[in-house]
């Protein structure tokens, strides 16, 4: 009887740490880049005064006031992996809460949120959409046309005829598939006129507008012109 009293005292000194959860908040270029993050924890500690005990020297640990751990912040580096999204969970293996006795710690969960970005939207897992403001004679003229992607900037043409909401679309400006590869970027064109234009543009509209026989109102009934 003795015995098993003994090895159960054994067993529960000897106690794995608790995982812990966190939040962790990212951007489109953290997941684009693969980067790797800091994060400040509050962690916990094994009691380096009274090795975890709770107490020394049959008192109660000062340093610790019995709890055996210590918390201080802690700064861990977390890399970013291929294909995370928003929602996703990475383990950082012995970072939680520490064991008891010989135990090993736990582990921290961090769950990933996905900061807003200023100029894209997921439409799917591995591809983005950009809203690209263009002028009415970008769109009629075939212009070439800078469009930026979270790899820098890139050149586009913008095809003869195009029309406001349509989706161009950029192969391989997307984000890391886990497969390889990358998805897409989906270019949305909105049609802008200046909004304070000058007398001169205002005289080339007024020519355009006598020169075309162009309605769109006809669209309405079936494209007839």
């Amino acid at each position: 009887g003795m015995l098993l009293v003994w090895a159960g005292a054994r067993l529960a000194e000897a106690m794995r740490g608790a995982d812990v959860e966190a939040d962790l908040a990212v951007t489109l270029d953290d997941i684009y880049r693969c980067a790797t993050r800091t994060l400040t924890i509050s962690a916990a500690e094994r009691c380096a005064s009274c090795g975890g005990a709770g107490t020394q020297d049959r008192r109660l640990c000062s340093m610790c006031n019995g709890m055996g751990v210590v918390r201080r912040p802690k700064s861990l580096a977390v890399h970013i992996p291929v294909g995370v999204r928003e929602g996703s969970v990475i383990r950082l293996a012995g970072q939680g809460e520490p064991g008891t006795g010989s135990a090993p710690a736990g582990d921290l969960y961090l769950r990933l949120h996905l900061s807003p970005h200023p100029l894209f939207t997921f439409i799917a897992d591995d591809d983005l959409q950009l809203e690209l403001p263009v002028a009415p004679w970008e769109v009629a003229l075939a212009a070439k046309v800078t469009v930026p992607t979270l790899n820098g900037s890139v050149e586009m043409t913008i095809p003869a005829g195009a029309q406001g909401g349509q989706r161009l679309r950029l192969r391989g400006q997307g984000l890391n598939r886990r497969g390889g590869g990358r998805g897409d970027e989906y270019v949305r064109l909105r049609i802008v006129t200046p909004p304070k234009p000058t007398e001169k543009e205002r005289e080339l509209f007024e020519r355009l507008a006598a020169e075309s026989r162009f309605n769109p109102r006809d669209l309405i009934n079936g494209g007839k012109r």
